[in-house]
């Protein structure tokens, strides 16, 4: 009997890239795919790791899919970043039948098929190049209705080893796959219909610096030019790595997003240090200038961290003196949360959990201001949405993003979705902009 499997997806991006690739793996191995957990044989849980709270959400759900699933002999498989770290342990304990990390998971419908099969292992987690799979695939897949849209992933790992993070011990070293490959991609999907894409990274900036490959801008330059894309993304950006090439191609390819996402992480060059960052604010501050000289229009975004070993009230306020002074148009906040095997785990905490979340409140209580005064700015303006999805508050608008990566919501309905519009924004709502199509 044919086997039905469900995949739930937590984290990065680059993790809703895996999930397709081993959506795709499954398929080809006679498994077929459902949205529901209940109507499964396979439960997979593609994880994240990079903070403490992301384990402990899917932890519960796991135990939970454990319970459904194998109360009809079904099996329970735990891919991604936790898998890596702490796949083992699971299996061990019982939480996993399988435990599969990213080196390993686009090959999970072979993994799946032999153990059903009686002559499969239980847990793949080797960072051994042999044991390396492809993620760039050389078919268009069939993803459900986002066919306008894909992932592109064009590298593997990471080698910063910033002091509080773990991915370069889950993911692994810095792979650039193979530019050639990946711009074949990119114009077999442009030629059967997508629209947008983004290319996907740790740190894209890095792309070829361990293969002798082309650099990032010259990829991103080669994949603007790919007929029939009318938006490419990139994520995410390292400051030690960003060259000022990047922000020439964006300035002359008028297909590439103007949205850029720089993390900042600290306002403090004491901090930036501790943290590892190979940058300072001068540096920091360099490039915002060059985007700015450089891009009529453009949104910026970062994220930060706040609380981290070691930081004072001079250095929090530093932070928040950054952010006065770039004003970005979005941030990924957080307090700092010690991951296991980390250096900056060995420094000593001086500020308690309450006064790091007092600290991280005051930030996102001041960034939201900017945020809204961002988009108050866009009022009156022409802008170009690509159709997304349906308003979750009204089965008759629709919800697309622009060029700087703001949300906007205009009539519309389902069949809308992936289209292309100019639209004028007219009012602000909450943190969405409503707008309405020039041609109605």
């Amino acid at each position: 009997m044919t086997k039905r499997f469900y995949i739930e997806t937590y984290g990065c991006q680059m993790n809703k890239n895996d999930s397709e690739v081993m959506i795709m793996s499954m398929e080809r191995e006679g498994f077929v795919h459902t949205e529901n957990l209940d109507d499964s044989d396979i439960a997979i849980y593609n994880t994240c790791s990079v903070r403490s709270h992301a384990e402990t959400r899917v932890l519960a759900r796991m135990r939970l899919g454990k319970k459904r699933v194998r109360g009809k002999k079904g099996i329970l498989a735990v891919t991604g970043c936790m898998a890596q770290r702490m796949g083992s342990d699971l299996v061990k304990k019982g939480l996993a039948d399988i435990a599969v990390g990213p080196y390993e998971s686009p090959d999970i419908g072979g993994i799946i098929r032999l153990f059903l099969n009686g002559r499969g292992k239980n847990v793949f987690t080797s960072q051994e190049a042999a044991n390396f799979h492809d993620r760039i695939m050389a078919e268009p897949g069939g993803f459900g209705d986002a066919s306008w849209h894909r992932w592109v992933t064009i590298t593997h790992g990471c080698e910063n080893f910033c002091s509080y993070c773990i991915v370069p011990y889950v993911r692994g070293k810095l792979i650039s796959f193979k530019s050639d490959t990946i711009l074949s991609y990119i114009k077999t999907l442009a030629e059967t219909g997508t629209k947008e894409i983004t290319l996907l990274g740790q740190n894209v900036n890095q792309y070829g610096t361990d293969s002798g490959d082309i650099p990032f801008h010259r990829l991103l330059e080669k994949a603007a030019a790919v007929r029939g894309l009318i938006r490419i993304n990139f994520i995410t950006s390292h400051p030690k790595d960003f060259s000022p090439d990047i922000i020439k191609i964006i300035r002359d390819n008028g297909n590439i997003s103007r949205s850029i996402h720089l993390p900042l992480q600290s306002g403090s060059d004491r901090i930036l240090t501790l943290m590892n960052r190979n940058y300072d604010m001068s540096r920091y501050m360099g490039i915002v200038e060059l985007i700015h000289r450089n891009l009529e229009s453009y949104s910026l975004t970062t994220d930060i961290i706040t609380g981290f070993p070691g930081e004072t009230a001079d250095d929090f306020d530093d932070t928040l003196a950054c952010v006065r002074r770039i004003r970005f148009d979005d941030a990924f906040m957080y307090s700092y949360s010690p991951r296991e095997n980390t250096p900056a785990a060995g420094i000593q905490e001086d500020l308690s959990g309450v006064e790091k979340l007092q600290r991280l409140n005051r930030l996102i209580a001041i960034q939201r201001g900017i945020s809204r005064e961002k988009l108050l700015e866009r009022l009156n303006m022409h802008e170009r949405i690509i159709v997304e999805c349906i308003s979750k508050k009204s089965r008759l608008e629709v919800m697309g993003k622009t060029f700087l990566n703001h949300p906007v919501v205009i009539p519309g309905n389902k069949e809308d979705i992936g289209k292309d519009f100019i639209v004028t924004i007219k009012n602000l709502k909450g943190n969405t902009l409503q707008g309405i199509r020039l041609d109605r």
